[in-house]
């Protein structure tokens, strides 16, 4: 199988990078060959990721694995690795407000035409504020073979989207099953084993633009330092670990803002992860916390799965966005309740931050079941 995959590489977070090694599993569960072309906004940015979790890569799907990489904004590029290829996936992440949706939305139609098969493996719907972009996530879901959404919350927005341009959808043609990056975490659990360690992993990013609209007048970046202070003092005798997500100034560098709350607050407990981990050493550091608390969705997947001593920190659309509709899909019985803070509703206070011996727990065979669905679906499609 030839496989082109699309998205938001080329920006890529750690969890992106979790995404990529979750499709390489599934693929390799797929198919007794295959070969991967990525498209990326900045390919040299993107062959450094891959060169770094390319021993990982390796780990878990048994066999070394080459990753060719070409300029998605490159229309000839683009059109040249649709063309050759088999199947065309948008590998994961949101379907949200950027104008990179548009590439997507071109590649998608092109390989309709060509008679590419197309697959959405594990997006999400949202947060889409313009009418614009709705189209195109319309364009895009019109011309796929196979949709996997990772939440059902994405699923009610997608059916919302349709409503709107008044089309119809066939919802049974569309499948939920957690986020990729799921399957990396597991397959990491498979090889590694727990070792709690005394400090505290913390995720934070600036507040993002986008969400500007939902926050009113509360100055969440504030509120995040003043957290993170209340956070040393009340955890004195361990080190808080800010350790970022990303490592790329487009999309923003989580650096930039960790090291401003580091040095306005000069607490001795307090250090920031300056040096890049990749995508397995940031997963060694969430699972052997003491405690992790996370922002960004991908760490709030990761110190789930991995660790189960985590809180959460929701910066996106209140009660309905990508960590809230995870956490619905993830924790039946309702744990993180008492764990989730809505950045622009709650107070955010560490007193719900606890020392205690109960993890989240989830059950492990009915998530392999669910993720069963990307390998279902795509042997559907054959070379």
């Amino acid at each position: 199988m030839r496989i082109t995959i699309i998205g938001w590489y080329g920006t890529e977070t750690i969890g992106d990078r979790a995404i990529l090694a979750g499709l390489l599993s599934f693929f390799n569960k797929s198919y007794s060959n295959f070969e991967i072309r990525l498209g990326s906004l900045h390919p040299f940015f993107s062959e450094r990721s891959i060169n770094e979790d390319h021993a990982f890569y390796k780990e878990i799907i048994g066999k070394a694995i080459k990753i060719d990489v070409f300029d998605s904004k490159d229309s000839k590029a683009l059109s040249k690795a649709i063309e050759s290829s088999d199947l065309l996936a948008m590998g994961g992440g949101p379907l949200m407000d950027l104008n990179e949706l548009f590439m997507v939305e071109y590649a998608f139609k092109k390989a309709r035409k060509a008679g590419v098969k197309t697959a959405l493996l594990g997006c999400g719907i949202g947060p889409l504020f313009h009418k614009k972009f709705r189209k195109a996530v319309l364009n895009i879901t019109v011309h796929s073979d196979i949709i996997i959404l990772r939440d059902s919350h994405s699923k009610e927005s997608l059916e919302n989207i349709y409503l709107e341009f008044n089309n119809s959808l066939d919802s049974t043609l569309i499948d939920i099953s957690p986020d990729p990056a799921v399957e990396a975490a597991l397959a990491f659990n498979k090889n590694s084993s727990r070792e709690r360690q005394e400090y505290i992993a913390v995720n934070l990013r600036a507040f993002p633009l986008e969400y500007t609209k939902e926050k009113g007048t509360k100055d969440i970046d504030e509120e995040l330092r003043l957290f993170v202070e209340s956070l040393a003092e009340k955890f004195s005798d361990r080190e808080i670990r800010l350790i970022p997500m990303h490592y790329f100034h487009v999309g923003g560098d989580d650096r930039v803002f960790l090291n401003s709350i580091a040095l306005h607050l000069k607490k001795e407990n307090i250090t920031v992860q300056n040096a890049n981990l990749t995508l397995k050493e940031t997963m060694e550091v969430y699972r052997d916390a003491y405690l992790n608390i996370g922002m960004r969705f991908h760490s709030v997947v990761l110190q789930t799965i991995l660790s189960g001593d985590n809180y959460v920190l929701d910066y996106t659309e209140p009660r309905k966005g990508k960590i809230f509709g995870f956490l619905q899909d993830m924790d039946k019985d309702g744990l993180y309740d008492e764990r989730y803070i809505c950045l622009q509703e709650d107070a955010i206070s560490t007193e719900m931050i606890q020392e205690s011996d109960e993890r989240f727990t989830f059950d492990k065979d009915e998530v392999e079941r669910s993720l069963s669905v990307y390998v279902d679906r795509l042997k559907e499609i054959r070379r």
